[in-house]
């Protein structure tokens, strides 16, 4: 009986002694896409294609997806400090936002161009009452402007009613629309 005891004492010690190994581990690297972007790089100029959650996260407000998943500070750290200026361009698949940084990160302009979106409400009842009858085929979205504030932006929006075709531009910073021209 004694022989038991010592050896199941024996094997409990060997046991917990094997566990008590310590492991070091590498040092992990933390990047500055978090949303699993493919990184590109031409030149100068580095592109971004951008996996979006959901479906129009990316062209419904592009600047605020930027900053939220785009360190510029890590990005100049890990890709070099040797330029004077950054142009970096974040595309999905309808569309894109081109934005230029300085060399210290501060954002110095933004352009964007987007097709087939959702327009905001505003705009689709302006275009639902001005146009009754007609039916939207295509749109796009072109914005530009200075830090992370939109300057310009307007709205193309091409509609159809039978053999009629109408385009129209329409600024949401001006109340009204305007009917470009008739092709």
């Amino acid at each position: 009986m004694k022989t038991l005891i010592f050896s199941l004492l024996l094997i409990a010690v060997t046991t917990f002694s094997q566990a008590q190994e310590i492991t070091q581990l590498e040092e992990a690297k933390v990047g500055f896409a978090p949303l699993d972007a493919k990184f590109t790089r031409d030149g100068d100029s580095f592109s971004y294609k951008v996996n979006e959650a959901y479906t129009g996260a990316f062209s419904k407000d592009a600047i605020g997806f930027m900053k939220a998943n785009f360190d510029i500070k890590n990005f100049i750290a890990e890709y070099g400090k040797d330029y004077v200026s950054y142009e970096v361009t974040f595309t999905s698949s309808n569309g894109y936002l081109s934005a230029d940084f300085d060399q210290d990160g501060n954002l110095v302009k933004t352009f964007q161009k987007f097709k087939d979106i959702v327009l905001p409400l505003d705009i689709r009842r302006e275009v639902y009452m001005a146009n009754k009858g007609w039916t939207m085929t295509q749109n796009k979205y072109v914005a530009s402007g200075r830090g992370d504030l939109i300057e310009k932006e307007i709205y193309k929006i091409k509609l159809e009613n039978g053999n009629q075709k109408r385009t129209m531009k329409i600024d949401p910073r001006i109340s009204g629309s305007s009917v470009a021209s008739n092709e």
